[in-house]
């Protein structure tokens, strides 16, 4: 929490030379004009790294301060209160880490230093008159609360702060790190942490991002990046190198961007995590990606289809010939639907073969090979290979190229059933890309039988989920994109599923709430208009605040019809087809996303942040 701090911490960072007169007189008025303290003002415009800005208020105040939380030693005295104290620690965001009940006094480092209350509660649970505080960057202070105080028991956490050895992620790891100097061994546990910590909240990416005047951490959580921790620009070398050594890679190179892999361990479950290091005008930024090795395989229906689309994808997936895409930008959920229609496929009588860059989700039953590019082996060598394996299905990680297209489009002219993924904006441009690859039109309209478009939307915590009225706006805005979907009645549509029996009857914990939740029955307004309810994001403790847990997809899925190949044989236009697929029943993704969120699985916001794009 940040002070409410006085103008005279803007004449403060003048005399520390820290800041202009004319900046700081700026400050001022503006402070006055917008009503804002000058703490807001500091941090949102940048005039001081947030590291910077807390040193500086710690100092102003006669506050210790602890530049980098991740050094700090916690006496065994401290961390038996902590375990105790727990439900405290993390309310308070404050922690003791040195306790002398012989000599009256402990330290104590705390976000909120002005906090008078929590200080004297602190002295009170500890038994000492005098305490000293300390002063700590506050994102980085719920960070490590959370990290190493998380679910630990008093032995882990002795042992994850106070021992010098970091535990190897994997066994390969103990022949190449023989010994660490002190140094590094902080370094060391940082990684470790943010790893786990990663994975506790189930983040998909880990971005460490060198800045001018310090080091960025985000997770990508659901969907999107989340600012998680700053660290001092004096550790990055370090902290590069001991990613670099996990990864398997040079750490000498610094001018090339360079791939590598770590293997995590985490209780009884591996994580692979993929990592992408690339030379930035700040010094080497690193992207992990954290992909578990066992993947709990979902059902179509909990990937959000149903329906008209979710008919139409398992009656396509029973053919036996033929080329399905799966289309969308990167991450959106392409692998995990590839994943769900094989597993939907995956029976003892067929041989199924997929070619994938890399192998992201295994399954048992599968013949799953991984592209090598460096020597040679790319999708369309490998794709040769694989057509004298006598496969009955096939699924190609992506097609990239004209060799690959072509080769794909053999195959379903052969009698083979194709899947594979194209990244298009939406269904109809799939077909004018396999074109614009080489591939002809009159092949391209014979062997794609269908194309699913897709995005992914954040679902809402049904705990946090609230109801609301619709505007007038809002409400047209909605019955005009929805009018044109064959028969639906929105109002009859939401009679009958709030009286679903199914729906009702499951709770929060069920497999399915999330996206079957109960919902209101649509009503008749003041004015005796009919009306229904839409729901909102109101953050809710059951899911730290975060409003959102997981996602779902919004799909456009265009099974390809007699009249539909006519059009791709002449070349036309895409707007032009997925205008016929909406006359035929396709939703867009706009109208599968607008049901969703009358269906209370995700709000408006979303809707419209996803499918506008």
């Amino acid at each position: 929490m940040v002070l409410q701090l006085s103008q005279d911490f803007l004449d403060f960072l003048v005399q520390k030379g820290v800041l202009q007169p004319q900046k700081a007189q700026e400050l001022k008025i503006k402070s006055v004009k917008l009503n804002k303290d000058i703490s807001t003002l500091l941090l949102e415009e940048g005039v001081l790294p947030p590291r910077k800005f807390y040193q500086y208020r710690a100092e102003f105040f006669g506050v210790k301060f602890i530049p980098d939380i991740y050094s700090i030693r916690i006496q065994p005295r401290a961390l038996t209160i902590i375990k105790k104290q727990i439900d405290k620690v993390k309310e308070t965001q404050s922690f003791p880490f040195e306790v002398n009940p012989d000599l009256g006094n402990a330290k104590l480092v705390i976000a909120n230093f002005s906090d008078y209350n929590t200080i004297q509660l602190w002295k009170m649970l500890l038994g000492v008159q005098n305490l000293e505080i300390y002063a700590a960057v506050p994102n980085e202070l719920e960070a490590f609360i959370s990290t190493k105080f998380g679910n630990l028991s008093t032995s882990e956490i002795v042992k994850s702060i106070d021992t010098n050895q970091e535990q190897s992620l994997n066994d390969e790891e103990e022949s190449v790190i023989e010994e660490e100097p002190e140094s590094f061994s902080k370094v060391a546990k940082l990684v470790n942490e943010l790893l786990e910590d990663a994975i506790k909240v189930e983040a998909s990416d880990i971005h460490i991002e060198p800045l001018e005047n310090r080091i960025r951490v985000r997770f990508r959580i659901d969907g999107l990046l989340q600012e998680r921790l700053e660290l001092s620009r004096n550790i990055l070398m370090e902290l590069v190198t001991r990613i670099k050594i996990l990864a398997r890679l040079r750490i000498d190179e610094t001018r090339l961007p360079q791939d590598g892999r770590i293997l995590k361990r985490v209780k009884n479950a591996e994580f692979d995590i993929r990592v992408s290091i690339v030379p930035t005008v700040y010094g080497e930024k690193v992207v992990m990606r954290i992909l578990p090795r066992e993947v709990k395989l979902l059902t179509f229906e909990d990937l959000g289809l149903r329906g008209k689309a979710l008919q139409d994808m398992q009656d396509t997936l029973n053919l036996t010939a033929g080329i399905i895409l799966i289309t969308g930008p990167t991450g959106s959920g392409k692998t995990t639907t590839l994943a769900t229609a094989l597993r939907y496929l995956n029976k003892p009588e067929v041989n199924i073969i997929t070619i994938e860059d890399p192998v992201e989700i295994r399954q048992d039953g599968l013949t799953q090979i991984q592209v090598n590019s460096k020597i040679g082996l790319t999708f369309a060598k490998i794709l040769r290979s694989v057509l004298r394996q006598d496969p009955d299905i096939i699924m190609v990680g992506e097609i990239r190229d004209k060799e690959t297209a072509e080769l794909a489009i053999r195959a379903a002219m052969t009698g083979h059933l194709v899947l594979s993924t194209l990244h298009t904006n939406d269904a109809a441009t799939a077909f004018s890309r396999l074109i614009d690859m080489g591939a002809e039109p009159y092949l391209v309209s014979s062997t794609v039988k269908l194309v699913v478009a897709q995005r992914l939307v954040r679902t809402l915590c049904m705990f946090s989920r609230e109801k609301y009225m619709p505007t007038k706006e809002i409400h047209e805005f909605i019955v005009k994109k929805l009018q044109n979907v064959g028969n639906f009645d929105i109002y009859k549509y939401l009679e009958q599923i709030s009286k679903d029996v199914t729906r009702n009857a499951r709770k929060p914990s069920d497999r399915l709430f999330r996206l079957y939740p109960p919902i209101e029955p649509p009503f008749l307004d003041q004015n005796g208009q009919e009306n229904f309810y839409l729901y909102k994001a109101s953050p809710h403790p059951r899911c730290n605040n975060r409003a959102y847990k997981g996602r779902v997809g919004i799909f456009e899925v265009l099974r390809v019809t007699s009249e539909i190949e006519d059009m791709i044989l002449k070349n036309t236009p895409a707007d032009k087809i997925a205008q016929r697929a909406r006359e035929q029943g396709t939703l867009s993704f706009m109208q599968d996303g607008l049901i969703k969120s009358l269906e209370g699985i995700t709000t408006l916001d979303e809707v419209l942040r996803v499918a506008s794009v």
